[in-house]
């Protein structure tokens, strides 16, 4: 293989890195089912980006703060984040 097709090569693993690596859409977003929900605040506690709050007895997750790290979708002891 010639250099400039190993160069070619590696250039386009790494933009499709990048676009793998792109995160989360517009459309994407953490579901809180509040028929599961406890209101328990495991969710809050975890949250590392102060993304999550309990109104009424239920966890609001606010979508332009979340990170999607997951770590309240692994908290949630009702499994009511997805």
């Amino acid at each position: 293989m010639t250099q400039s097709a190993r160069a070619l090569l590696f250039i386009a693993a790494a933009l499709l890195m990048l676009a793998a690596c792109e995160g989360p859409t517009d459309n994407t977003q953490l579901i809180v089912s509040l028929e599961d929900c406890t209101g328990c605040g495991e969710c809050t506690e975890v949250c590392p980006y102060g993304a999550i709050e309990v109104i009424d007895g239920d966890a609001v997750i606010d979508p332009s703060a979340c990170h999607f790290c997951y770590r309240c979708v692994e908290a949630c002891p009702e499994g009511a984040i997805h």
